[in-house]
């Protein structure tokens, strides 16, 4: 097992072929939003459902991919582990999936800590030759999904937050809020969309990787027939799909970090299948496009969930009302507009 994450490594690095692929191209992307945007609870406010934020939230969706070309290091290196996790690679650590400690950091130290003892799970120093990371953890896509569903939590909190006191905040304060809401709902849309795709949740993401018992495809070229090529091909759109948005997934904001585990696995498990359609010539017929299909569905489905529980997140910040007393002196007359609905995080 140490011999086989230390060969990847090495080949990893001589081919430059770690994750450096994206899941789904923007249309899938795209796709993926509308159909969690068409999902949102009834409990949300009118505004994020307008037109000017459904489209905001398609553009969004595929900034992290932009991101990737800049081509700094910086960059690189928070960036592109967060777009995958290689499920297999976990067990030379010591974790599974459903085991590997819930928070980032924790989850770092543990796989260094696990390499400091483990002579063959050696890696090239950063500055050498792991500038993106990428080689150093086998992915934090669960841990970015996470932290991303409660950055929104927070922005909910603050605009309801600013709608519990709208003698001491302006329009363009709960414009303010509102738009750092959004954002941050379309860029955890990639990272949704990227969960649903089984490449993203494997060793095998570009081809099989090692002992090799199926045939299956070792092609360089499939991550990009899968996020791509393969919408095209089948000609896979939104409109074709609405109608068959489905409910949102439910997110328990107790259990929030089980149920993103529990979405992943089922990306993971359907790898296998994933490569057997390809070997069999389906995935260019009736049943690759269903398969495709499916797993846009249950992102959309995932993401609608996510964005429904981060809303459930939301609460008074009592520190925050302190400030706006301090800072923000009362309006005498402004009130909340009448005829506003006025949700608890509106």
């Amino acid at each position: 097992m140490k011999r086989r994450l230390v060969i990847l490594v090495i080949l990893g690095i001589a081919l430059g072929s770690l994750p450096a692929a994206h899941a789904w191209d923007e249309d899938g992307h795209a796709i993926v939003t509308y159909l969690a945007h068409d999902a949102l609870g009834k409990n949300l406010p009118d505004w994020v459902r307008s037109e000017k934020y459904r489209k905001r939230l398609v553009y969004l969706s595929a900034e992290p991919d932009r991101w990737r070309g800049q081509h700094n290091v910086h960059l690189d290196h928070v960036n592109n582990p967060d777009h995958y996790i290689d499920v297999e690679l976990l067990l030379d650590f010591g974790l599974t999936l459903e085991t590997m400690p819930e928070l980032r950091r924790a989850y770092t130290d543990h796989i260094a800590m696990y390499k400091a003892h483990h002579d063959g799970l050696k890696t090239p120093k950063i500055e050498d030759k792991d500038k993106a990371y990428v080689h150093h953890v086998p992915g934090l896509l669960a841990h970015e999904i996470a932290e991303l569903q409660w950055t929104i939590a927070a922005g909910w909190t603050q605009l309801k937050t600013f709608k519990a006191h709208p003698d001491r905040v302006t329009d363009e304060m709960i414009e303010n809020a509102r738009e750092n809401i959004v954002y941050h709902m379309g860029i955890l849309s990639h990272y949704v969309g990227d969960g649903s795709q089984p490449l993203h949740l494997t060793k095998h993401f570009n081809g099989w990787a090692g002992d090799n018992p199926h045939e299956y495809t070792t092609d360089k070229s499939f991550h990009a027939f899968i996020d791509d090529d393969v919408i095209r091909l089948h000609h896979i759109n939104y409109d074709d799909m609405k109608a068959r948005v489905l409910p949102a997934r439910t997110v328990n904001n107790e259990r929030y970090w089980r149920e993103i585990l529990g979405y992943l696995r089922e990306s993971n498990e359907l790898v296998g299948p994933l490569y057997e359609l390809e070997k069999s010539g389906r995935l260019r017929q009736a049943r690759g496009k269903q398969f495709i299909e499916d797993r846009l569905l249950a992102a959309g489905s995932m993401l609608a969930g996510i964005w429904n529980a981060a809303y459930d997140g939301a609460h008074i910040d009592e520190f925050r009302v302190k400030r706006l007393k301090e800072r923000y002196p009362k309006v005498p007359g402004r009130k909340a507009k009448k005829n506003e609905k006025m949700t608890p995080a509106n």
